[in-house]
């Protein structure tokens, strides 16, 4: 085996330097420069797609939200795979490029190493050691760039000692060889961006707002500026970048943005934004379309209703001149509306999608590196500056305050096999255990639960998505809801604890529905609680209700199905009120649970939520009643462990960001960051008694949060094994 000299420890250490040097491309390029860089080089990448997005995208949407110089990416290909200066690679060095200890797939390994760098880049407490794959270790210096102890971490993964050496060199070669010992950060001068001082172009469309001054709206999902597919399906990446550079927003592939009226979800006047011909078209669902001067068309869509000016021409080849302020129609839910009321709003420039918000992240727009989207421009009138959510960053007003919010974040150490999803909402929606991450309309509110805080149920929306933490196969709902001694105005007299729905606004069938409601007059004339499923159209529709005789204050409920026997049954406070067998339940239910409401539009049920709890089967009568018994778990408790591997469910969200790295820590002592992941497993130090765990959480602003859980490691967790015999 070949040695590793010492020499290794520094072998990145020309990182450090953070100097405008020799660029990857011209000053002026769109994008970063990734494809001008590719079609330089004899290597494959230059035309290489992968589910319709250029190599050159897959790197710069990756680079750009993890916040990474893409010559870290491209000096890594061709160490370890040669991609860069092979015209004729293996067919394994597109698939995975950076090692087979990555997933399969050029985009995935592409987001796996930017996951790795990313971490990598700190903060330490003390120097990482690597682990090589022949048994050897090697502890790096912390006295180079962070970017050096990142790619050799990164490196690491699966390869011997040897093998590592290697394809360090050949980084280091790479990096010397095409970008001159330089890195460039995104938000740097020289990599595509626009000398400094260059005037921005003048827009040649200027936009009112859309709806009627006073309007209160809540802006629900922003352009997606790493690829918006939205029209052509999925952009084969997870990353959703606002204009500001931010993640964590809704929704990935977005070409437009929504809003969302919460005085009046359906029939707020929709106005047009500026002058042009408009044309109503009525489907995929209501929407007005206007055409500008100078190639620009803006979209209003999900509309409840038209204007009367389009009687007798909606879906027609003749226009309607309009003037900015005119009214378009009101708000709705029609089309391919995701779940809520809303007006989206989309801006198009010569057929190619454009964020009329403008691009005011780092580096230039990443929407110019694909071929159906053009650079943002900012294109709201000045007048409404100060208004909403109207007014440019670079404008002459007060900066947004910089990011210093730190994650919110909870854990949960060996949760039970069958628990899909909890949360306690303990000042924060965050789950404790579940997968993703909840969705916030507005600003949530918390009052006293019953043991720490609990969810307002009111004016703002929350939501969890369903992948991975709900099973239409089978399962269990089961939380607390403190009641009001009256339930706010509806005009339908329902009011929802919780619901799923495929159909939201699919009435009157809602195909894919499970739900629990409270509704004022029920089978028998008098309140009752009703858990709701339809399956396929309305001879599916079950409705199993009880009597509500619930005063106010904490009670308990659950509901549990089985598909198997088409089994449904409900609980109130324990007991078992009404079940069924041989119901046709859903198969699909939509992607998001809602609590305290059925869509977006409903009425609020005006109570508080706690302990809400997801299970993958349909808990018995007996365990339903022992939930219902049990006292609120006291905050702080410490977990009994009986073995050294544990699994760590691990959960977070930022304001205006992801999270990028993750630290577990035992008795104040954090191991070094590694990417964010749903859980972990970690193999605990063999030492009985207690011990305090924390899990550090890092946004990408380098904010933190820490959550703590004592632990007490039980003697029987201690095996010891014989040793062998030779």
């Amino acid at each position: 085996m070949r040695p590793v000299p010492r020499t290794a420890l520094i072998v990145v250490a020309l990182l450090v330097l953070w100097l405008p040097g020799p660029s990857v491309v011209a000053q002026g390029e769109a994008g970063l420069g990734v494809q001008r860089f590719l079609d330089a080089q004899p290597g494959p990448l230059k035309g290489y797609r992968e589910d319709g997005q250029s190599a050159a995208a897959i790197i710069e949407g990756a680079a750009l939200y993890y916040g990474l110089s893409p010559q870290l990416h491209l000096a890594l290909l061709e160490a370890t795979s040669a991609l860069l200066s092979d015209p004729a690679p293996p067919e394994v060095a597109l698939r995975q490029p950076f090692g087979p200890a990555g997933p399969t797939g050029f985009a995935a390994q592409v987001d796996w190493a930017s996951r790795e760098l990313r971490a990598g880049l700190g903060p330490y407490e003390r120097p990482p050691t690597l682990r090589f794959s022949d048994g050897l270790t090697l502890t790096l210096t912390l006295d180079q760039a962070p970017e050096g102890v990142a790619v050799q971490r990164f490196l690491a993964a699966g390869r011997s000692s040897a093998e590592w050496y290697t394809v360090v060199e050949g980084f280091n070669r790479a990096f010397a060889a095409h970008f001159n010992n330089t890195l460039l950060k995104p938000d740097l001068p020289g990599i595509g961006a626009a000398p400094a001082g260059s005037p921005a172009p003048a827009a040649a469309l200027t936009l009112l707002q859309p709806w009627p001054a006073g309007t209160r709206v809540v802006h629900l999902a922003y352009f997606d500026h790493v690829y918006p597919t939205v029209d052509s399906g999925d952009d084969g990446n997870d990353y959703v970048v606002n204009y500001l550079g931010q993640g964590n927003v809704q929704y990935d592939g977005h070409d437009g943005h929504d809003y969302y009226f919460p005085d009046r979800p359906i029939g707020t006047p929709i106005l047009a934004a500026a002058a042009g011909v408009a044309y109503a078209r009525s489907s995929p669902g209501y929407g007005v379309i206007i055409v500008h001067p100078a190639g620009y068309e803006t979209v209003y869509w999900h509309l409840d209703g038209f204007a009367p000016i389009f009687a007798g021409r909606i879906d027609a080849s003749q226009g309607v001149p309009v003037a900015a302020g005119t009214f378009l129609g009101t708000s709705g839910q029609t089309g391919f509306a995701r779940g809520t009321p809303h007006l989206h709003v989309e801006v198009r420039r010569y057929g190619k999608q454009i964020d009329p918000y403008g691009w005011y992240g780092p580096g230039l727009d990443p929407c110019a590196a694909y071929a159906g989207c053009l650079p943002g421009e900012w294109l709201w009138s000045p007048s409404l500056i100060g208004s909403y959510d109207f007014t440019p960053p670079d404008a002459a007003v007060p900066p947004p305050a910089a990011d210093t919010t730190p994650p919110s974040a909870a854990i949960t150490i060996e949760p039970p096999a069958d628990l899909l999803l909890a949360v306690d909402f303990d000042g924060h929606p965050v789950q404790r255990v579940g997968r993703g991450y909840p969705t916030l309309y507005g600003t949530p509110r918390f009052g006293a639960g019953r043991a720490g805080q609990a969810l307002e149920l009111g004016p703002a929306a929350v939501t969890f998505p369903l992948a991975g933490n709900l099973s239409s196969r089978a399962g269990t709902v089961s939380l607390w809801a403190n009641l009001p001694a009256s339930y706010p105005a509806s005009s339908s007299a329902r009011h929802y604890l919780f619901a799923a729905s495929a159909s939201p606004a699919g009435a009157p069938v809602y195909s894919g529905t499970l739900a629990l409601r409270r509704d004022a007059a029920g089978p028998d004339g008098g309140p009752a609680w009703v858990f709701w499923t339809t399956a396929r159209d309305e001879t599916s529709r079950q409705l199993l209700a009880a009597p509500d005789r619930l005063g106010p204050g904490w009670h308990h409920f659950a509901v549990t199905w089985d598909s198997a026997g088409g089994r449904k049954a409900l609980y109130l406070d324990g007991a078992l009120v009404a079940s069924t067998r041989g119901a046709e339940l859903p198969v699909a239910l939509g992607e998001v649970l809602q609590l305290g409401r059925f869509s977006y539009g409903g009425a609020s049920i005006g109570a508080l939520l706690d302990d809400l709890a997801i299970y993958d089967r349909a808990l018995t009568a007996a365990e339903i009643a022992a939930l219902a018994a049990a006292a609120p778990a006291a905050l702080g408790e410490p977990v009994r462990l009986f073995k050294q591997t544990v699994r760590i469910d691990t959960n977070a969200i930022d304001d205006q960001g992801g999270i990028v790295a993750v630290q577990l820590g035992l008795n104040g002592s954090f191991e070094a960051p590694q990417p964010y992941y749903d859980a972990y497993r970690w193999t605990l130090p063999v030492t009985r008694g207690r011990h305090e765990l924390a899990v550090r959480f890092t946004d990408r602003a380098g904010n933190s949060a820490t959550v703590t859980q004592t632990i007490v490691l039980e003697p029987r967790s201690l095996v010891y094994l014989p040793l062998s015999r030779r």
